[in-house]
């Protein structure tokens, strides 16, 4: 079963943080595999409410791209350099592959082995190397143990096919020789005398006793088959271990978290039919074929707290998106197939998720209800924001004492550690909670901080103009607003860059305010903010 990746917007608020956790919750009381993420750092409000409730912080997730994992490539499809080519040729056949990854003992990877190398081994008269071991010669020729004194066997084959005196005459045996001969007296003594590698006697089970006590003196290492000559010359080759056919390939291996998209501009360069698949220690992990491009198995994802590209996590565009959950407008996120969408105009997302605990009659834990309480009343401002609805207040309630907690105290150290900006730069807090969308075509930003007391903060506003108006020109925005909300008075002051002017002018009905503008009774930029923007710029 795939992991279901849930997450809220980039900027992560507490309502969005805490209904990734409640919704991944209660999908796994139905054996989902669910996971919570966040996009971003999470401020210092969802940071209390996480420790108030002792839950770990969601991992970070960085993107949601197609990798070669997402494929389906040949997993566990490798062989080890110590391998023999017989058993490259074999596990070629039985996996119908033309080529194979090659690791060490360690699974570290070495190369890749393609059926072209193979052949170019077997079809090659000449080829007369042989490095491998005394167990694979005896596997794959068929061969019966007569004297083994060393394990590993390396040398040049030679293959006896004179008349014993021409032979004598004519080749000069060397230590470095593997015999392939007849069961003849003469040339095997021949063979002993001359402390060949390895004496390879065809046609028969045994050899005589004088040649076997000759050979154990020499310790001449001596395999026995009942095979005929053509076929141990041309098998005995087989038993090479395959790093000695290692070509200097340029095939690199490919690590499996690369995005797709890079590995088709590399595949496009290089136009391989194998590729071998690493993880990022370099081990290997199986076999990626041109044809498995085309099988491609798109994260499942669900989205809560948001509904437009722009505020979600990169690469959403390639993910197979399952639900949605929200208490926004509706955005521009489409799908190529029907997909389950919780979309209610109340004051959190959690108000909903709250709901579908209800509906799916699960009742959530202590810790559970205690963070979907403090995503409503960090949304809803405990109810002050106009966006609040009977269904956020009534979730309120019921989520409090399951939670053993009483919202109006909860609250204030929630909001106190929400307004405190120590140790923050002035970018830093513009982001800490920002949405970015278009409409119209026109790109807009709006940030939002919450203080007890935004006295302390304007002391700064010039620094604030002067760092909105750096962040409007590097990211071209056409509209880039900061609101700084007093959550106790209920009020927002508002700055802007200076393109910005003449819009807030005319949507607030007021003039001359780019130096800043107190709006009282402003504490929702989603409610009374945004939508007044929608309707000026349509």
């Amino acid at each position: 079963m795939d992991e279901i990746k849930i997450f809220g917007h980039k900027n992560p608020d507490t309502d969005s943080v805490t209904s990734a956790i409640a919704l991944a919750y209660l999908k796994r009381v139905f054996k989902q595999d669910a996971q919570a993420y966040v996009l971003g750092e999470i401020n210092n409000e969802t940071k209390y409410v996480l420790n108030y409730f002792k839950v770990d912080k969601p991992p970070y997730l960085n993107d949601v791209k197609l990798e070669v994992s997402d494929l389906n490539y040949k997993k566990d499809c490798y062989l080890n350099e110590k391998n023999t080519l017989d058993d490259l040729y074999n596990y070629m056949q039985k996996e119908e592959i033309t080529g194979v990854p090659i690791c060490k003992d360690n699974k570290n990877f070495v190369g890749i082995v393609t059926m072209k190398d193979l052949l170019k081994i077997i079809v090659n008269p000449h080829y007369d190397e042989l490095k491998t071991n005394y167990t694979n010669i005896l596997k794959i020729i068929k061969g019966i143990e007569i004297l083994r004194f060393r394990e590993n066997i390396e040398g040049k084959i030679l293959l006896s096919a004179y008349k014993t005196t021409d032979f004598e005459e004519n080749i000069n045996l060397t230590s470095n020789n593997i015999l392939i001969t007849g069961n003849r007296f003469q040339i095997i003594k021949h063979a002993i005398e001359a402390k060949v590698h390895l004496i390879v006697v065809v046609g028969t089970k045994k050899i005589g006793d004088d040649l076997i006590k000759l050979a154990m003196k020499n310790k001449i290492n001596i395999i026995a088959t009942m095979q005929e000559s053509l076929y141990v010359s041309r098998m005995i080759i087989l038993s090479n271990y395959i790093k000695n056919i290692m070509s200097t390939n340029p095939i690199a291996p490919i690590i499996e978290n690369m995005y797709i998209n890079d590995f088709l501009t590399l595949a496009s360069k290089y136009k391989f039919t194998n590729y071998p698949i690493v993880d990022r220690k370099g081990k290997i992990l199986g076999l990626l074929r041109s044809e498995d491009i085309r099988e491609k198995r798109r994260k499942k994802v669900v989205m809560v707290d948001h509904n437009e590209y722009s505020q979600s996590v990169d690469g959403i565009d390639e993910a197979e998106i399952l639900e949605i959950v929200d208490h926004h407008k509706i955005g521009n996120v489409n799908s190529s197939v029907p997909i389950n969408f919780r979309n209610m105009a109340v004051g959190s997302t959690n108000t909903i998720i709250y709901e579908m605990y209800k509906e799916q009659k699960v009742k959530p834990p202590k810790y559970i209800a205690g963070l979907m309480l403090s995503g409503i009343i960090s949304d809803t401002l405990l109810f002050h924001s106009p966006t609040t609805t009977i269904y956020d207040k009534r979730a309120v309630d019921a989520l409090a004492k399951i939670a053993k907690v009483d919202p109006l105290e909860f609250s204030k150290g929630m909001f106190a550690s929400a307004a405190s900006i120590k140790g923050k730069t002035i970018e830093e807090l513009i982001y800490n909670d920002f949405k970015s969308f278009n409409i119209s075509n026109r790109k807009i930003g709006i940030g939002q901080m919450t203080v007890i007391d935004y006295i302390k903060v304007l002391k700064d506003k010039e620094k604030y103009l002067t760092v909105i108006e750096k962040i409007s020109e590097e990211h071209d925005y056409d509209i880039l607003a900061f609101c700084i909300t007093d959550i106790i008075n209920n009020n927002t002051y508002l700055l802007y860059n200076a393109k910005s002017k003449n819009i807030f002018e005319t949507i607030f009905d007021v003039s001359d305010i780019y130096e800043g503008y107190e709006l009282k009774g402003v504490v929702s930029r989603k409610k009374q903010i945004i939508p007044l923007l929608m309707d000026e710029l349509k």
